[in-house]
């Protein structure tokens, strides 16, 4: 073979790693992500979990076509490790509440998930393990890229103010949230999160979100970033994931567009303090985005992901729905308008049918994604039982979707 065709071969088989790209369009990185909220690797066993206990739940995803791990450090409002600038779940009850709450965990009969989960992460604390360090080191042994994804604006049972999973910081402020709980939901927001469909999100959801804390207010995009910064210099990441579609509310209603400069600037403030930790370690720290479905509801409630990425101030977008899949993600209008050298994923939510993920994917790939992220894979366990893991080793790649019949066996 002459020396000539080896090299147009080599370069046939480069542009072909991204189907629908042409031999001048640039390489983006394929990722198959897979998207854990870390509340659920604690909440289920007895305890006291040890650490194998929480290698499990790495382990499951591991040597599949998984290529990125995400691990999520929210329980609802409060943290799953020791945090100096915020509270780590259950860390503000005073010792007669804790052996309650120790006490009811202790029982075998009852699926008390919250209570597990405190009792569980405060055994591994107590033993000398970080609870989300634990995750972290298990996927990078198992090869995987990891990133934290924070759910920036987590707003789960904000109707009792005495739950477990909200804040002192957030009890305290009220004057600090973009209205209070039970104000009417706009049109805007009402699509994003449903809308009149059968797949439309539970009231009780739709009311959690005039209780979000107000991102207009300096203290609190103050604390967030402190929050984040504090994970990326504690933790061997690769990356950080800003999760804007968990829960998707930042500014008052009406008042989203008029706080574009405001939410561009905080992202500006993050990419900064990445690169200052990346610095500091010898090794950049990368910066993505889970965004909103449409470009159009993005700027509706405050967001400019388009910009920050014509700026350079993410290193990839991942386009996602919230909880549900009820329209093609529109892959192809994103790609006209972020640089083509980002790469630009899409997220499947929770999906009873394994013929259904697979109809999402291969979309996602004939639509030109650079690659799928899974989010609440996980939750079938909360009704259904194990989760399909096969699809693990199936939707990564288009070529292995093909060969899978269309019709569930």
């Amino acid at each position: 073979m002459s020396r000539i065709l080896s090299l147009l071969l080599l370069a046939s088989a480069i542009v072909s790693f991204h189907q629908p790209g042409t031999a001048a369009e640039p390489q983006r990185q394929r990722r198959f992500i897979y998207n854990s909220d870390g509340g659920n690797i604690f909440i289920d066993k007895q305890p006291p979990m040890q650490p194998a206990d929480v290698y499990t739940y790495v382990d499951e995803v591991a040597d599949s076509q998984i290529t990125t791990f995400f691990i999520c450090p929210n329980f609802g409002m409060p943290l799953l490790y020791p945090s100096k600038v915020t509270e780590m779940i259950g860390t503000t009850l005073d010792a007669e509440k804790l052996h309650a709450i120790y006490e009811e965990a202790a029982q075998p009969e009852k699926k008390t998930t919250t209570a597990r989960g405190i009792a569980n992460l405060h055994a591994l604390v107590a033993a000398g393990h970080d609870p989300i360090g634990l995750v972290v080191d298990r996927a990078r042994e198992k090869g995987l890229e990891v990133f934290i994804t924070w759910r920036l604006n987590e707003i789960h049972d904000v109707q009792n103010a005495e739950s477990l999973i909200v804040t002192k910081f957030w009890r305290d402020h009220p004057e600090w949230r973009v209205g209070k709980h039970g104000d009417e939901i706009l049109p805007l927001f009402k699509e994003i999160i449903g809308g009149n469909s059968e797949r439309a999100v539970h009231p009780i959801v739709a009311s959690w979100f005039p209780g979000a804390l107000n991102f207009a207010i300096p203290e609190v995009r103050a604390l967030r970033l402190a929050e984040l910064r504090e994970c990326c210099e504690r933790y061997e990441i690769d990356g950080l994931d800003l999760d804007f579609q968990r829960f998707p509310i930042y500014f008052p209603q009406a008042a989203g567009a008029q706080h574009i400069a405001v939410m561009s600037d905080w992202v500006r403030e993050v990419r900064q303090m990445t690169r200052e930790v990346g610095e500091k370690r010898g090794r950049p720290l990368q910066l993505s985005a889970r965004i909103l479905a449409r470009p159009e509801q993005n700027r509706g409630i405050g967001l400019d992901p388009v910009a920050w990425a014509n700026e350079g101030l993410v290193d990839f977008l991942v386009v996602s729905h919230y909880l549900r899949n009820d329209f093609s993600l529109p892959v192809k209008e994103y790609r006209r308008l972020v640089p083509d050298s980002l790469p630009l994923y899409g997220s499947i939510e929770v999906e009873p049918s394994t013929d259904t993920y697979r109809d999402i994917a291969r979309k996602l790939w004939e639509d030109g994604a650079d690659g799928i992220l899974l989010f609440n894979f996980f939750t079938s366990r909360e009704n259904r039982g194990e989760p399909p893991f096969e699809l693990l080793s199936e939707l990564g790649d288009p070529a292995t979707i093909e060969a899978i019949p269309t019709q569930e066996q």
